[in-house]
Formats: structure tokens, C-alpha cells, sequence
């Protein structure tokens, strides 16, 4: 299991709350995490910290066994280039148009890129979501399911290496909900390292190769879908059965379909 990256002993704190504690764990390179645990548990924080989002009060992350810390401004410029984050709450410029949100990290690591170019991209995405009459608009006018696939197309408009999800597919209607599922599933065969927090379980059996399961900001386990699914760790199979049960339409063993 080659690491793309990983947490050595990380952890956040929240003015007098412990977000994570003490966490270590390896996020493998070209291949899917899923991020599991009950509400509180500190995934968003965990998933931030894995980005470089939010730094750690403690401990290290490493990209490619070189610690963020010690990255230098270019370094940093060149991991921001090649990841994209989709934020829980969309997290779009509310004075800006769809047009000018997608365009933002263009024209931040691709400033000579020519603006037909960055026009041609963006209408490509969001016409294949069906949001092509959006352009213009600002985020207000859209639901909050269309912001969300808004926060998608922005993570994936510089078609990154790796991809972070925050909590992706809720607030989503059906069928932008599956056109989103079929360019995620398209990453993963391309090779994308794709690291997710989400309590879908449709999603987590569609992608998942590698699980972390945090409870109370501790990780329970971290480790390959096959090891994780042999737990023995009441707390691990509690939490796996509680999120993957909700496939009411799995008429098989949630977590056999895990491995598929």
C-alpha cells in the first residue's frame, strides 16, 4: 500500500474540544478512503487536515513522506494545483456567478490560459449536469443540492490527482445525484485518489477500497476494505452496520458488497 499521504499522530483542537485525537492513518495513493464514524466524530476535520485545509495543533501530515509544514510556498502552490475539495456546504463566492466560481481556480494556477479555453471547460461541465442555464447566475438562485454539484464541478475543473469530498451526496436530487456518481466512479478508473467523508452507503460500496473509522475524534481502524470487514471491534461493526444498512435496496451482505 503505497501512502499519498499520512497522519502521524494529528491533533486538532476546537477552542476547549479535542477534535481529533492523537489520529494516525494512511491514505493510500490512486485508490478510494472512505471516512466512517458517527456524527462528531471528526471526519470534516480529519478530511480538512488530510488537505491542508486546517493545520494540526499536533502531530504531522505528510505528501508523499514530506510533511505539509516544512512544504514551501511553491510546493504548496503545486499540491493545491493538482487536489480539489468539495465542501460540505458548497462554500461558493455568494457575490461571484457559477461562471466566476468555476473560473476561480483557472485563472488562479492557470493564469495564461486563454479565456475561450476556460469558457469551454465550464460549459462542458455544466452542461453535463444539465446547469448550462446557470452560468450567469449567483449561487442564491440555485437550490442547495444544485450549489453542491457546483462545489463538485469546481473540485474536479482541474481534473486533479486527487479529489476530497465532504458529505457529497446529500441535499443531491436523483438525477444529478447519478450524473455525479458516474464522474466520480470515472475518476476512480482513471486513477484519481479519491478521499470521502459520507455516510452513503451506495457510495462507500461504489468507491471504497481503504476505510477509516473514527469515533470521539480517535480512529477505531484504518485499513483495506477486506481487513476492516473482518473487525472484530464491537464499536467498528456497530458503526459499519448503523451507515451501510441504510441500502435498503441491498439484498445481499452489506458488507461483501464492500469488496466488490
Amino acid at each position: 500500500m503505497d501512502p499519498l499521504i499520512e497522519l502521524q499522530s494529528v491533533t486538532v483542537r476546537a477552542q476547549e474540544h479535542i477534535s481529533l485525537n492523537e489520529v494516525s492513518a494512511v491514505l493510500p495513493v490512486s485508490r478510494s478512503t472512505v471516512i466512517m464514524g458517527p456524527s462528531g466524530s471528526g471526519k470534516s476535520m480529519l478530511l480538512k487536515v488530510a488537505a491542508a485545509i486546517i493545520p494540526p495543533d499536533g502531530g504531522r501530515v505528510l505528501m508523499r513522506g514530506r510533511s505539509f509544514q516544512r512544504m514551501s510556498q511553491k510546493e504548496m502552490l503545486q499540491f493545491r494545483r493538482t487536489s480539489g475539495f468539495m465542501f460540505q456546504d458548497a462554500a461558493l463566492w455568494e457575490n461571484k456567478t457559477i461562471f466566476d466560481n468555476l473560473a476561480l481556480p483557472i485563472q488562479l494556477h492557470f493564469p495564461r490560459r486563454g479565456a475561450e479555453e476556460t469558457e469551454n471547460r465550464i460549459r462542458e461541465l455544466l452542461g453535463s449536469m444539465n446547469l448550462l442555464d446557470s452560468l450567469y447566475l449567483r449561487p442564491a438562485a440555485l437550490s442547495e443540492g444544485e450549489q453542491k454539484i457546483v462545489s463538485f464541478l469546481r473540485a474536479i475543473v482541474l481534473e486533479p490527482e486527487i479529489l476530497f469530498l465532504d458529505d457529497p451526496t446529500t441535499s443531491i436530487d436523483h438525477q444529478l445525484l447519478e450524473k455525479m456518481l458516474n464522474m466520480i466512479r470515472k475518476l476512480k478508473e482513471m486513477g484519481c485518489t479519491i478521499i470521502a467523508v459520507t455516510h452513503d452507503a451506495h457510495l462507500t460500496a461504489m468507491i471504497a477500497n481503504h476505510l477509516v473509522i473514527l469515533k470521539g475524534g480517535r480512529v477505531l481502524e484504518a485499513a483495506p476494505v477486506s481487513v476492516v470487514r473482518r473487525s472484530t471491534d464491537r464499536q467498528v461493526i456497530e458503526i459499519l452496520s448503523r451507515v451501510l444498512s441504510e441500502a435498503a435496496t441491498y439484498d445481499t451482505d452489506i458488507l461483501d458488497l464492500l469488496e466488490q
